[in-house]
């Protein structure tokens, strides 16, 4: 089945979240995150906080299709250039869903009167595993987007029974292209299962997180979040990998 993938706008946001809750759906901190799973509220609170970054930030959708049903979304890349400003973990402010504010020009951005997201009911989210998450993922941060331009990749998430097609592949190549036009590095932070589609896009591992989500819900246990690197020297393993 052929793929393309093209530019999303600000009427595909609503699919994307919809998609990114199906996607996730078996990800066990997605699942001690928010035990209620994707509610309404939850999702139309993500949608909000997508579109408004989609609006007054330096943020790119790109959406994959199926080439004879191009109205038809299978999966979506998201991404945000970064200017080097990671605010301090003292900084970081707390919203309606649990996130949190990871740079200065979201913090900037959501500090207008204008953000205002809807509400989101305590039950549906389990703040605590998140704040226990957090502050070494802020650290390692801060490491890799402070003191120069970086893009940092949000989302990638492809419908599950469209998985294992090819999709994320494509998506990712129209990240990597994009950083290497701008001669600009790329920052990830993903799970192990999709960490070799990465390295051959030139990622490599620059360290990892884990946390016991056994302390939250009984019957789960460590779960490990990998963070990656790409430089600019990347687009030369790219093109390594791409010959073997």
């Amino acid at each position: 089945m052929p793929f393309q993938v093209h530019p999303g706008n600000l009427e595909d946001i609503p699919l994307c979240t919809a998609i990114q809750w199906q996607a996730l759906a078996s990800n066990p901190f997605w699942q001690v995150h928010f035990p209620n799973g994707g509610t309404q509220d939850l999702q139309n609170c993500m949608t909000y906080h997508t579109e408004y970054e989609f609006n007054n930030l330096d943020m790119y959708v790109f959406k994959a299709v199926n080439t004879s049903r191009p109205n038809d979304i299978l999966g979506y890349a998201k991404w945000t250039v970064e200017e080097g400003n990671l605010i301090s973990g003292a900084d970081v402010g707390k919203t309606t869903t649990g996130e949190q504010t990871t740079t200065m020009q979201y913090e900037t951005a959501t500090d207008s009167p204008s953000f205002c997201p809807p509400p989101v009911a305590d039950e549906d989210s389990n703040d605590s595993v998140f704040k226990a998450w957090l502050p070494e993922v802020m650290d390692i941060r801060r490491t890799y987007l402070t003191g120069t331009r970086t893009i940092m990749l949000d989302d990638l998430c492809v419908l599950p029974d469209h998985q294992r097609q090819g999709l994320g592949t494509l998506l990712l190549k129209k990240l990597v292209d994009f950083a290497d036009n701008r001669s600009l590095p790329c920052y990830l932070e993903s799970t192990p299962v999709a960490f070799d589609m990465y390295l051959h896009q030139g990622f490599r591992k620059v360290d990892e997180v884990e946390i016991d989500l056994a302390n939250w819900t009984k019957g789960y246990g460590m779960y490990k979040t990998v963070m990656m690197y790409r430089d600019v020297s990347g687009a030369l393993d790219r093109q390594r990998n791409e010959t073997m």
